[in-house]
């Protein structure tokens, strides 16, 4: 049996107390710049997180620990019309996430479209979609780049307070979900939102018979049994036919079919067509983060919606390579969609790309790790013996390379580099991925020996010699390498996007800050349902903080204007029901498949 909650935490959180300063001791986080993926040490922690995690899941699940907990079912069905708000992909850069967290806690927001206004409000309920934070999930950064940001945003609430649920993504998984389950799952407050799930899963009942589901794919991979019997005992008890459910995961569809999707998309499958349907329910909206852009497709003979939507705060994801047309799963088999909308729009998106050549002075630490390895190439060739660095050509080069007494390691780097580079490229598939790794590869090793040309060249205009001339070929092999492999990478990067290919490597680099969203639904008194996505193109830069405002007020105001939200198309509505069944359902009617996930 499936318990119902208390509709509200043991008791109100009191307001935060104001600070007077930004000050760390004050503010109790510290305001983080976006997330820095091409940093050396950045690439490192997370590459040996996910290794880590990716070995900690296969053995141990957090989520039968969660099982040990209450399965309740949150019950909002008795209003006579209800606001949500859906927001994912968060937890990044202070400016961005931020913006987006003051806005969600504004109590009304009023956007034109077409030359009729919208008056839509705060949500009574806040569903965080997945990744709540960047780049892992240590108790820290949740602190500065999620928490903080959140509880700066609506210290508390003037009225009624929100509700909060969440399901994690990929990056909360990244530590076996520890730090995701202490702070969503134990009833605590976030500022002026208070959690009320108990698992990293959950089902809300709404009003007019809707239903939102929240489920929890862990890394893509699969839906965990507990977590199968917790809805498909929902389905059994609570779920009646005719009504409508929202389907909320942190995975989205790539056009590229993946691994990773073509499992979670299995997932969703399995569970319409063993949970949903036998109790007579439809999915009719599915909200899935992952991706950082807005991207709606709609059912080409039908009513189901499909929305991308991972806006919170991240880096931007390209908008411009996605399809107009694509299949997605069904528990009837795979159904034709199109495109409806995106944001950014394949204009703005393409337009960005031209940031690519950009990467080097966004990415100053691995200009110098490319630098440092073209000394450290030149010292393993003997470069550094006498004035064999004087003058070079590239017979000398391959001379050098012939007689130096570490040809095995130069070979075994050579090779390691060359299948190092045919990985990168994994969003081809087959001899493409082959030939394209090898493409690369071979550019940047004959850009490097073209830099160490070029430096033994220039260092030699200095009219210098012996040691003097040796500091300036290192020096001249530091900085024009460290240039010069950045300037490949983005190359390689801007010529891959242009066919489809590298996306989320070539925009993420840019960490760009500006075109956030985040959706806000409206259930109606009529049962319709109304979604506005809800973007701003640009983000706040700087901010005062105000400690002498209300208390529920934001801690920050914008410095110069405002943050401008603006609907990203006209309000998606899904019309309320006009024949729906029975009011009551069945008792004889037990779900055959429900019933066997229970057994």
């Amino acid at each position: 049996m499936v318990e119902r909650p208390e509709g509200s935490v043991d008791m109100p959180a009191p307001c935060l107390a104001r600070p007077s300063s930004c000050d760390r001791s004050e503010l109790g986080f510290v305001r983080r710049p976006m997330v820095r993926w091409l940093d050396p040490h950045q690439l490192v922690d997370t590459a040996v997180r996910v290794l880590v995690s990716g070995v900690f899941s296969s053995y141990a699940d957090n989520r039968e620990l969660q099982a040990l907990e209450p399965a309740e079912v949150a019950d909002r069905s008795g209003q006579a019309d209800l606001w949500l708000d859906h927001v994912a992909d968060l937890g990044d850069g202070w400016n961005s996430t931020y913006t987006v967290a003051r806005l969600l806690a504004t109590e009304e927001l009023k956007l034109d479209w077409d030359g009729e206004t919208y008056a839509t409000e705060r949500g009574r309920i806040l569903v965080m979609g997945g990744d709540q934070v960047y780049p892992v999930p240590k108790a820290g950064e949740y602190e500065n780049r999620m928490l903080g940001p959140y509880r700066a945003a609506l210290p508390c609430a003037a009225g009624e307070a929100p509700e909060l649920f969440a399901i994690p993504g990929s990056h909360d998984w990244y530590d076996g979900l520890v730090n995701f389950t202490s702070i969503f799952c134990r009833k605590r407050w976030i500022g002026g939102w208070k959690t009320l799930q108990r698992r990293s899963y959950f089902a809300i009942k709404l009003p007019h018979r809707w239903w939102l589901w929240g489920i929890d794919i862990q890394f893509g991979s699969y839906i965990d049994e507990a977590q199968l019997r917790y809805f498909a005992g929902v389905a059994l008890d609570q779920v009646r036919p005719g009504d409508r459910i929202i389907l909320c995961m942190a995975k989205e569809v790539d056009s590229g079919r993946k691994g990773t999707e073509v499992h979670s998309d299995r997932d969703v499958e399995f569970l319409e067509r063993e949970i949903i349907q036998p109790c007579g329910a439809r999915l009719v909206l599915s909200l899935k983060s992952g991706k950082h852009y807005y991207a709606r497709y709609e059912q080409e003979d039908g009513v189901r919606q499909h929305i991308a939507s991972g806006g919170g705060g991240a880096f931007l994801h390209p908008t411009h390579n996605l399809p107009e047309r694509m299949d997605l799963p069904g528990a009837d088999g795979p159904a034709p969609y199109r495109r409806a909308g995106t944001y950014p729009s394949p204009e703005v998106s393409k337009r960005l790309r031209k940031r690519i050549w950009l990467l080097a002075p966004y990415n100053l630490p691995l200009s110098g790790v490319f630098g440092a390895v073209e000394v450290l190439l030149a010292l393993m060739l003997g470069l550094h013996l006498g004035d064999r660095h004087v003058a070079l050509g590239v017979g000398d080069l391959l001379h050098a390379v012939w007689e130096s007494p570490t040809f095995f390691l130069l070979v075994l780097f050579l090779i390691v580099f060359v299948v190092g580079m045919v990985r990168f490229a994994h969003d081809a598939r087959g001899v493409g991925r082959f030939v394209v790794g090898m493409l690369y590869s071979t550019v940047q090793l004959a850009g490097a020996a073209g830099v160490m040309v070029a430096a033994s060249w220039l260092s030699s205009a200095f009219g210098l010699r012996g040691v003097g001339s040796l500091i300036a070929f290192l020096g001249v092999l530091f900085l024009v390498g460290g240039i010069g492999g950045m300037v490949g990478m983005s190359g390689y990067l801007w010529v891959a996007n242009c066919f489809g290919l590298h996306g989320t490597e070539g925009y993420a680099a840019q960490h760009h800050q500006d075109l956030k969203h985040f959706l806000r639904l409206h259930i109606q008194a009529d049962g319709a349902l109304t979604v506005y996505p809800i973007g701003v193109d640009r983000v706040g830069r700087k901010w005062t903080l105000r400690p002498d405002a209300p208390a529920h007020e934001p801690w920050f105001a914008p410095s110069g204007s405002e943050p401008e939200p603006h609907l990203i198309e006209k309000p998606i509505t899904i019309r309320g029901q006009s024949n729906l069944q029975s009011s009551e359902a069945d008792p004889e009617r037990v779900p055959s498949s429900s019933n066997n996930l229970l057994r």
